[in-house]
């Protein structure tokens, strides 16, 4: 009943206006409507529109900005991945037993392997390993050392010392490697 009444009284306060109110009327409520959803819906649709491409291209210049860090640490990533898997796989190697072995692969003959408890940081351990060996072929050492260090484990060379030289061209000394590997708790 309300709606009705609501009604009635438009239609009789339209009806008492003159022709030249009516008309007024007529084409300032579209003009006044037109004006109300501009300022109300478009303008602010058309300022986030702009905020929003602003953001856009702010992002695409920082995204231009780290590009290239990025391809270099997935470029780091990718040459760490084959690192990573050593150091897992050393978590529980026998070090002076895997030493031995690869170096009767080579056909070196070891006096001494030693390997020293070394430093633990960031989940990981390096241990320093001590090999002595006595009369070997030099180019056996440096094989030796190679197939360490491109082998399954992750072993570096630190220093080779030669203590003898014969006149057979056989050497005497020791070779210190780290050995890295992934810790018990890490």
């Amino acid at each position: 009943m309300e709606l009705s009444g609501i009604k009635e009284r438009l239609v009789d306060y339209f009806s008492s206006l003159s022709d030249r109110e009516k008309r007024v009327f007529l084409v300032g409520t579209p003009v006044v409507l037109l004006v109300l959803y501009t300022v109300a819906v478009v303008f602010p649709v058309v300022s986030l529109k702009e905020k929003y491409e602003k953001k856009v291209v702010l992002y695409q210049l920082k995204f231009k900005k780290i590009e290239p860090e990025v391809k270099e640490l997935l470029c780091l990533k990718e040459r760490l991945s084959p690192v990573e898997e050593k150091l897992k796989r050393g978590a529980n190697l026998d070090v002076p037993s895997y030493v031995q072995t690869v170096a009767r692969m080579v056909g070196l003959s070891l006096k001494k392997v030693k390997v020293m408890p070394g430093e633990e940081k960031a989940g990981y351990t390096r241990e320093i390993v001590s090999v002595s060996f006595k009369e070997a072929d030099v180019n056996r050492v440096a094989r030796f050392i190679s197939k360490l260090e491109k082998g399954s484990y992750y072993f570096k060379a630190d220093g080779i010392s030669i203590s003898d030289y014969d006149e057979n061209g056989l050497v005497s000394g020791k070779v210190t490697l780290f050995f890295y590997r992934r810790s018990s708790e890490g």
